[in-house]
């Protein structure tokens, strides 16, 4: 996956969120039974506290605040695409799709292991990242239309960067995150005496730092664009059995553990190029963000709401 890729996907995975959770409010407003607690005003009470509660009017306004408009984009950007992709007749097969996925999920022991981290760090299922997938690759496919890259042109781009496609390792990780760097050197001293890591993981379970949380990681790649960077650059110059640490991430400090390390299988050639080609046509092709714009443009987006209007323009 390349850096612009890698930028995608996060985009992709953050506007899925919103609209999980907008969409998730929507069901939840038509679950209302008789008996729920109601206000004065006649909204519903969604939590309390104390004696206090809060309104599934403060509820809504808060989460239209944070995602709404983002939130209608998306769901415009969808019917924009689907409708383009009906008119110039594209179709995203199950190659296409499965090709993707493979891609998505390279760096994890399986394709299961790839849905379950992304279920646990971002609660999308697997019927959710097949469908952000499935737009991915229709919103590409639009963008990239008419754009032809030769075998030549593949040929060169492969021998000016062969590191893109190396076979590559994999690394098996464990990681623990603390506040200060005096208790990351404290871990790290217990672990060079001899005490097992795994026992540090235990003593430490259930804590966490910020978004950051501990524990065995698994094999990951070893550019795995989920783990901060600064662990991954430490970890690609271990070796099994090898600590490391303090090493300074968002509020606080990480030790690692490289517990074992294995060479990943080496790519197909013909899907290498298939790589390529996508990723030079992208290059020529304009900004994804300006196809959805268009798009919207052509057929006729519009936001109804004020409040809910992006301070750009659609």
């Amino acid at each position: 996956m390349t850096t612009r890729e890698k930028g995608l996907w996060a985009a992709v995975i953050i506007l899925t969120v919103s609209v999980a959770a907008l969409g998730g409010l929507i069901m939840l407003r038509g679950l209302s039974k008789p008996g729920d607690i109601i206000k004065d005003d006649d909204d519903h009470t969604v939590a309390e506290i104390g004696q206090e509660g809060i309104s599934e009017e403060q509820w809504v306004a808060e989460l239209k605040k944070r995602y709404g408009a983002n939130t209608l984009l998306q769901m415009l950007n969808r019917k924009a695409v689907q409708a383009e992709t009906k008119r110039l007749g594209i179709q995203v097969t199950q190659g296409d799709l499965q090709q993707v996925l493979e891609q998505d999920s390279k760096g994890y022991a399986s394709e299961q292991a790839y849905f379950e981290e992304m279920q646990q760090q971002f609660g999308l299922g697997p019927v959710d990242l097949r469908n952000e997938a499935k737009y991915r690759i229709g919103l590409e496919k639009i963008a990239t239309q008419g754009i032809q890259i030769g075998e030549a042109e593949v040929d060169r781009y492969w021998k000016e960067h062969p590191e893109e496609f190396a076979a590559g390792k994999q690394i098996k990780l464990a990681v623990l995150y603390v506040a200060k760097a005096e208790e990351a050197e404290g871990m790290l001293a217990r672990v060079k005496q001899g005490e097992q890591f795994d026992a540090l993981i235990q003593e430490h379970s259930g804590q966490h730092l910020g978004n950051n949380t501990g524990g065995q990681l698994g094999w990951v790649d070893e550019y795995d664009p989920f783990q901060p960077e600064a662990i991954m650059k430490a970890a690609r110059e271990l070796t099994p059995g090898d600590v490391a640490g303090p090493i300074a991430v968002n509020d606080g400090y990480a030790v690692i553990f490289v517990d074992d390390i294995r060479l990943k299988a080496p790519p197909d050639k013909e899907e290498i190029r298939q790589q390529i080609r996508r990723s030079l046509a992208l290059a020529q092709a304009a900004p994804l963000e300006e196809v959805e714009k268009s798009l919207r443009d052509k057929y006729g987006a519009r936001i109804l709401s004020e409040q809910d209007k992006p301070s750009a323009s659609l």
